[in-house]
């Protein structure tokens, strides 16, 4: 996998700026997001996006595995994010009048996108695909532009 560390520096290095403008969008709009379920997990669920975008990174970076073993770390990853997704959907949805923002943060967002995604890569890359990891780039980059659309509306459209 030494030929995708250059692609692993610059996802890392996109998702580690991309969780900085989550955290700034989150702490210009504190007050209104920690008075509301939905708001507070719709934002939690694009930080599990952004933060599983660092995982695979940091997974890709590894020097010296095998596509396999990576494989198996992709599918564990894809475990942890769909379960952290799933939990933070229920606490989005303990609402009785979902914030429009919220709707539409739902809607953007690539949160089982991304975790099948990984998941699929995953098991491309244990059963010995060799294309198995160009799976990842469209899983990425939806992630990407889902996760900075979410981070956007936090930031421009609350007052709404």
């Amino acid at each position: 996998m030494h030929e995708w560390d250059t692609f692993a520096v610059i996802v890392g290095g996109s998702a580690g700026a991309l969780v900085g403008l989550l955290f700034v969008a989150i702490s210009i709009h504190a007050g209104r997001i920690a008075e509301s379920a939905d708001l507070r997990g719709r934002a939690a669920q694009t930080l599990v996006i952004f933060a599983a975008l660092l995982l695979i990174a940091l997974l890709l970076a590894i020097p010296d595995q095998s596509q396999r073993v990576l494989g198996v770390e992709f599918l564990l990853l894809a475990v942890l994010v769909t379960a952290g997704l799933l939990y933070l959907d229920r606490v989005a949805r303990q609402t009785d009048s979902p914030r429009p923002i919220a709707r539409t943060l739902h809607s953007v967002n690539p949160s089982m996108l991304t975790a099948l995604g990984i998941a699929l890569a995953g098991g491309l890359m244990v059963f010995g695909i060799d294309w198995a990891d160009f799976a990842l780039v469209p899983v990425i980059c939806a992630a990407m532009v889902g996760g900075l659309t979410s981070a956007y509306l936090l930031l421009t459209k609350l007052t709404d």
